[in-house]
């Protein structure tokens, strides 16, 4: 059956295929159950079990009708490109380490969790002290387990690839041992956390399976070589298993009369087992690591995709985007994509970057601004950035940016030389986020030789941005020139950047438009505790008289009393030389403008806080 599996399932589907094929006949299985359970205790004789082998055989005859429609299973011919196999063609096959290390994995598996899982009822009778009927009530637990997460390994094992999922199911595997010897024994608790452990038990046996069997058909099996490799691998899972379950027992029988303590860890008959359910599934990690995987994502990557963001709501995002009916309806759940900032979202979010709708694609690229860097994520924005739609690439530029992955530099760099002054913005803006000073000469070049208002303030804030000292005077004249009063206390905080200290300056900012007066006598007198008691008289009485004005909201006065104690040499003032050259410059100004110009005032204020010597 499973080379017939290989031909007529893709592999692109073949874990949601397993796995819905896992939930169904677990789902048909309790039914067969119950309905025999149900016939059985009618009262009646012989007639009852005759009548549920019919059914059994009617279910097998639809069964077999049902798989004659399955496309595929064609008997191989000299033509075909996988040739009949010969005892010789299975035997060259375990020349294949790929193969070989995939048989010894799966070995140390079996031989560390088969006969412990064979024992388990046993055990939990034994040494926990469960009752028959509560034992019986455990497979139930992981089953319930298994069908609640099958769906999504399934899909996991589709999308990240298989490796990750199964290592996954082999991690649960190796902890669950440690859940069976600390349970507490006798107590009342010990049903529930063993049915809690059971639960787990049918998730890590569901991962393992959804996997190992999607690994094993996509990476280990060779399509034109399925028969001679199936054959080697199910006679060598049949010696295995066979072999674990006579060591099982016979380890059981040796260790019988096991007793005592070890440190914190109560010894049984079954320590052995659980032993082994640690030490070889831990080195089947190790063995696994050697086979060849189908993806790049390892089992700690996909971890890590349910621990960023919010997974939950990434995955409630997904189903609702497929299922959208409508151009609104697939903008909200864009929206909601980009707000999981979970990286379960990429493969939808790039994929809404091609969406025919525009407003879609634009919901898009704001959405993975949203998104934590990645590496597909960067490189569909590039593409959009470099491409011809401009409405996009504007707004492409601003999302590389506040993504921050440094991999979208030589892009952006590209774009400053793009036909569209837009671009040329925004791609300064985003280096001047990504912190590129590489570019700092050449966009104090641009900005010398812009006319366009626009650009100059994208140039000046990236300049701003990076700290560029040597653009003071030439952001300070735009800033002098600029009309807009928004325009104005953005070119006042590039130059502040330049300074230090952001935050400061913001929040100043607030404290002014509040109460003008009475913040920027506060800033003075908190300059003043920095100048100390043992400065200057004069310069502090210049400082006091200003802050006094200011205090009294008699804002010209204040201003002209601090034109003059600006004015003052460099080891009164005790700042930094590139603190000095601004203080210059916003010395001019406010002789100039007085009052009337705010983001003078502020930014005057803040480069006395910001620009002492440390």
């Amino acid at each position: 059956y499973y080379p017939w599996a290989q031909e007529f399932i893709p592999h692109s589907i073949r874990g949601k295929y397993t796995a819905n094929s896992h939930v169904m006949s677990s789902i048909a299985s309790i039914i067969a159950v119950a309905v025999a359970s149900f016939v059985l205790s009618l009262p009646g004789g012989l007639e009852r079990f005759q009548f549920l082998i019919v059914i059994g055989i009617l279910f097998g005859f639809a069964s077999v009708w049902s798989h004659t429609h399955v496309p595929g299973g064609d008997p191989i011919s000299e033509t075909d490109d996988e040739k009949p196999a010969t005892y010789r063609d299975m035997l060259r096959t375990l020349r294949d380490k790929n193969l070989i290390f995939y048989l010894v994995g799966i070995a140390l598996i079996t031989f560390g969790t088969g006969p412990l899982y064979s024992f388990l009822p046993l055990f939990m009778k034994e040494q926990v002290g469960l009752t028959e009927s509560q034992v019986v009530l455990l497979p139930t637990a992981a089953l319930v387990g298994g069908l609640l997460m099958s769906n999504l390994l399934g899909w996991s094992a589709d999308r990240y690839g298989s490796k990750p999922i199964m290592l996954l199911g082999v991690i649960l595997m190796i902890a669950l041992p440690f859940g069976w010897l600390f349970m507490p024994k006798g107590s009342e608790i010990s049903l529930p956390v063993a049915l809690s452990i059971a639960f787990f038990q049918g998730i890590s046996g569901t991962a393992w399976m959804l996997g190992s069997r999607r690994l094993l058909f996509g990476s280990v099996v060779p399509d034109n070589e399925r028969s001679r490799y199936m054959a080697v691998y199910y006679s060598a899972i049949g010696i295995v298993g066979g072999l674990s379950q006579l060591i099982g027992g016979n380890l059981i029988d040796w260790f019988s009369g096991l007793s005592g303590q070890v440190f914190f860890v109560e010894l049984n008959p079954f320590s052995p087992l659980m032993l082994a359910s640690v030490v070889l599934p831990t080195l089947s990690l190790l063995i696994f690591q050697r086979v060849r995987g189908d993806s790049n994502v390892s089992v700690t990557e996909y971890a890590g995709m349910f621990i960023q963001g919010n997974p939950i709501n990434a995955l409630e995002s997904l189903v609702r985007f497929y299922r959208a009916r409508d151009e609104r309806a697939t903008v909200v759940q864009t929206e909601k994509m980009g707000l999981s900032h979970s990286p379960l979202t990429v493969d939808e979010l790039v994929d809404a970057l091609t969406d025919p709708r525009f407003n879609v694609r634009y919901e898009a690229v704001i959405s993975i601004a949203r998104t934590p860097s990645h590496p597909r994520l960067t490189s569909a924005l590039i593409e959009i950035l470099l491409g011809t739609e401009l409405s996009l690439s504007n707004v492409a530029a601003w999302a590389l940016g506040r993504i921050g992955d440094p991999e979208a530099v030589a892009a952006l760099r590209e774009g400053l030389n793009s036909d569209y002054r837009s671009v040329r913005a925004h791609c300064a803006r985003a280096l001047g986020t990504l912190k590129d000073q590489a570019v700092r000469g050449l966009l104090l070049e641009h900005l010398k030789n812009e006319e366009d208002k626009g650009l100059q303030m994208a140039y000046a804030a990236a300049l701003g941005n990076l700290g560029a000292e040597e653009a003071i005077e030439t952001v300070f004249a735009l800033l002098l020139d600029f009309e807009n009063d928004r325009a104005r206390m953005e070119l006042a905080l590039s130059l502040a950047r330049m300074i230090g200290q952001e935050n400061q300056f913001i929040n100043l900012m607030r404290q002014l438009r509040a109460d003008p007066g009475t913040a920027a006598a506060q800033s003075l007198l908190d300059f003043r505790q920095h100048v100390g008691k043992e400065g200057d008289p004069e310069f502090l009485k210049l400082i006091t008289r200003a802050s006094d004005a200011f205090a009294a909201e008699d804002l010209d006065a204040g201003v002209a009393n601090l034109v003059l104690m600006i004015q003052e040499p460099l080891a009164k003032l005790g700042l930094r030389l590139v603190a000095q050259k601004m203080l210059n410059q916003c010395a001019q100004a406010l002789a100039e403008h007085g009052a009337e110009r705010s983001e003078l005032l502020l930014l005057t204020l803040h480069v006395l806080q910001a620009g002492a010597i440390t």
